[in-house]
């Protein structure tokens, strides 16, 4: 009697165990420690950018679109993107949790990378023509 109820809890316990493995909608990024931490799908990141040092005269018609929060949600193999200046886009992932897109503002054409591969969590944000850029780290 006492081994079929071990074999039972034996056997519950490894049923929980696989639901959770495979229930979970998540994916892991490594941190810079070496530490895994859990990346949820659904569950927006929010980023504020910042003009890189040496911008050309020129970015900063973009500085007041670009300094409001943008938020990148990922879902799966896409990610959005959205924000009160006007960026609203669907990035595809590129690599492990790394989602791109290629934006047009206006005139101009961003190049948007946000890479939640590890953390920190950056947003990058490139006008090739002129070399502008804006950076920013998961707040």
């Amino acid at each position: 009697m006492r081994a079929s109820i071990r074999t039972i809890l034996a056997t519950a316990t490894t049923a929980v165990m696989l639901s959770a493995c495979t229930s979970t909608q998540s994916t892991q990024t490594t941190t810079q420690s070496g530490q895994t931490a859990q990346l949820a799908q659904g569950v927006p990141i929010e980023f504020r950018l910042v003009p890189a040092s040496g911008n050309p005269a020129g970015c900063t018609q973009l500085d007041a679109a670009m300094s409001r929060v943008h938020t990148v949600t990922p879902m799966g193999s896409d990610a959005t993107i959205r924000s009160a200046g006007g960026i609203n886009d669907t990035l595809k992932q590129t690599s492990p949790n790394i989602y791109t897109t290629q934006f047009r503002l206006g005139a101009v054409t961003l190049d948007v990378v946000a890479d939640a591969s590890r953390m920190p969590r950056t947003l990058n944000v490139t006008e090739p023509k002129i070399g502008c850029r804006w950076n920013a780290i998961a707040r």
